[in-house]
């Protein structure tokens, strides 16, 4: 094999867009050795490409480039002609001979001089710029340009006409390409083409095509290299591990690569037309398609109409539907063994899966407009907005509840609604009362928003009014049941000790901090999806403080005692509650509000013991001699029980 198809073939091939089967292996900018090939190639181009009216490239034969593998020695001096280019002229025997030593010197072995570039191409279909190979350029309109013709294109500079046509060639690819403005005037050091060769070269083309809108196509190419080089590299990830290939590119290319190796390739295909064996396998999948989707339609509806059979409209049942088991939707098949007479029945149907019903427009617009939160899209806030505002709510809610705790002056009897009831049993009468109301008026639709917004405290978007709300709301009947029950329980003990006021006092304050530290705690560890509601906070409240006023007090319930003193009762919740809450526990109790309920309650009755003692007749009793004399109190009544203990 010859140099020449050597360095041809061996070279990287251009992404092509449409079919180009010999076009990457003949460049057809050279001639070989032999004297014979201009005329001939001349003849035969002026014959079938040149047509004065235009100068689109049509189906054509040419020859293979010599240029690319090494540039020709330098000839002998010519005459210079001055001047634009002149029109063909024809060849004079000096010129042949001219031509037939040039190509002598390139040292080249002899490659055919006429090669077909039109195979596979379709009748009248013209070729472009996308056809030729980047490295050989593309004819220009009427042939190769004479030696003659070469020397007053580069003002006669030494340039054979090999050189010359390829310089030319290059020059109209990178024109109508668009490489232009990428590549620009830069040619292979082995071909040694100086700058001013080129722009001269480049002049003449222009000259020569004017119409050509470089701009445009350099815009087409500078979008076409960016996808190419984007492919590239997320390949270059792909290969790497950088990046995991999408789904559907790895279909489409498994697709693509079952596509080409059994029904050839995409420009073949459209130049065949349809496959008919592809055409009626198609068509045989889609009614196949159609008659399965038609039998699902009928077995449903079958299975519809049974049900409905069956069942029967209100009316005729006496507005009871009767039992969907003897739909006999599915066939039942009863087995009796005839040897042993066992008879096997199928089990009787247990449930049916009615039609989902949809919500009425009502609910969905009320729902709609009780979202506070739209597209689960958490408010950016810092955290001083989140917890400053409630802060100052949760500081005036402590204010009032000391002036109340100090200025609260019960009613006389005289003056009160229920004079036989005890103010214990009126007070949690009330509250209870207030609780259960909440509970009804959540369940109504246009409130929705009203009790989202003030009656939930959420860390994604607090409302300081909140902390108050949320101690008086409950969704679910057993939540309201467990706290109202403990509420009674531990309230009235508490109620009887502090008198009314300072029970309001501690129970609505312990709800608001409790309150406060769910919202601290949420915040703090950036959990935006939850929301705080309920009086468990201000029921726990009340519980520590009872049972900090009493410690060996004793636990009744109904009349019932539990044999459980007050303190441990308190100790076994505040441990619970604590440990729940440093672990996180995925519950759905609310374990950091329970803590700050805890602590708050039975700091109040803390405070509360010390003032009685401050204003006792021996008075001056220190903090720390009230925790030893519990303390005492707690060790005499533990060794009483175990003295009864031993007795019994």
């Amino acid at each position: 094999m010859s140099n020449v198809w050597t360095s041809i073939a061996c070279a990287v091939p251009r992404r092509q867009t449409r079919v180009s089967p010999l076009l990457q292996l003949f460049n057809g900018y050279a001639k070989s050795q032999s004297t014979r090939s201009f005329t001939q190639w001349s003849l035969s181009c002026h014959a079938a490409r040149y047509d004065g009216k235009s100068c689109m490239t049509q189906k054509v034969t040419f020859s293979t480039s010599s240029c690319l593998a090494a540039r020709p020695k330098k000839t002998a001096s010519k005459q210079p002609v001055k001047g634009k280019a002149a029109p063909p002229l024809a060849q004079t025997k000096v010129d042949r001979v001219k031509t037939a030593a040039a190509a002598s010197a390139a040292k080249l072995e002899p490659a055919p001089t006429i090669a077909s570039h039109t195979e596979g191409l379709p009748d009248g279909e013209q070729l472009t710029w996308r056809d030729y190979d980047p490295e050989g350029g593309m004819p220009l309109p009427g042939g190769e340009r004479s030696q003659a013709e070469i020397n007053a294109i580069f003002n006669g500079e030494d340039v054979d006409v090999d050189t010359g046509n390829y310089i030319l060639s290059v020059l109209h690819w990178r024109r109508m390409s668009g490489a232009l403005i990428d590549v620009g005037l830069r040619f292979p050091r082995d071909i040694q083409v100086s700058k001013e060769q080129a722009l001269q070269g480049l002049e003449y083309v222009r000259a020569q095509l004017p119409d050509v809108d470089e701009a445009g196509n350099g815009s087409l190419w500078a979008k076409e290299e960016e996808e190419r080089l984007r492919e590239e590299m997320q390949a270059r990830a792909v290969k790497i591990g950088l990046y995991k290939p999408n789904e559907a590119d790895l279909v489409q290319e498994e697709y693509d690569e079952i596509e080409e190796s059994d029904q050839g390739t995409q420009e073949g295909r459209e130049r065949t037309g349809a496959s008919v064996l592809q055409a009626t396998r198609q068509a045989n999948e889609n009614e196949y398609e159609q008659f399965k989707r038609e039998q699902e339609e009928a077995k449903l509806k079958a299975q519809q109409n049974a049900v409905a059979a069956v069942r029967g409209p209100l009316e005729l049942g006496g507005g009871v539907q009767q039992d969907v088991s003897s739909a006999n939707v599915v066939p039942t098949v009863t087995y009796k063994d005839p040897r042993s007479g066992i008879v096997i029945r199928p089990p009787p149907s247990a449930a049916f899966l009615g039609k989902p019903r949809e919500k009425p427009a009502y609910l969905k617009y009320y729902e709609e407009k009780a979202t506070i939160i739209k597209d689960n899209v958490v408010p950016q806030m810092s955290t001083l907005a989140r917890l400053g505002p409630s802060f100052l709510v949760l500081m005036l809610v402590l204010g009032g509840c000391w002036y109340l705790h100090e200025n609260y002056t019960p009613p006389p009897t005289s003056a009160r609604i229920w004079p036989d009831t005890p103010p214990a049993v009126a007070t949690l009468g009330a509250i209870t009362g207030l609780l259960a109301t909440t509970f009804i008026l959540g369940r109504l639709p246009p409130l929705w928003r009203t009790f989202n917004k003030y009656m939930t405290c959420s860390p994604a978007y607090p409302y300081p009014l909140s902390l108050i709300g949320a101690c008086f709301r409950h969704d679910t009947v057993l939540h309201l049941t467990s706290n109202v029950i403990t509420l009674w329980v531990f309230g009235l003990f508490l109620h009887e000790e502090v008198g009314r006021g300072t029970f309001l006092a501690i129970y609505l304050a312990s709800g608001v901090t409790g309150t406060y530290a769910s919202l601290v705690y949420n915040v703090l560890r950036k959990q935006w999806m939850v929301y705080v509601l309920g009086a468990s906070n201000s029921v726990l409240g009340v519980t520590a403080a009872i049972c900090t006023l009493r410690p060996t007090g004793s636990i009744e319930i109904f009349g019932y005692k539990i044999p459980v003193y007050a303190w441990m009762y308190l100790a076994l919740i505040s441990v619970t509650e604590v440990v729940a809450a440093v672990k996180a526990l995925k519950t759905t109790i609310d374990h950091a509000g329970h803590v700050g309920g805890i602590i708050f309650g039975g700091a109040s009755a803390f405070a509360l013991r010390y003032e009685a003692a401050q204003r006792s007749p021996g008075g001056e009793e220190s903090v720390t001699q009230m925790m030893r004399r519990d303390a005492k109190e707690v060790a005499d009544e533990l060794k009483r029980e175990a003295k009864e203990a031993d007795l019994a």
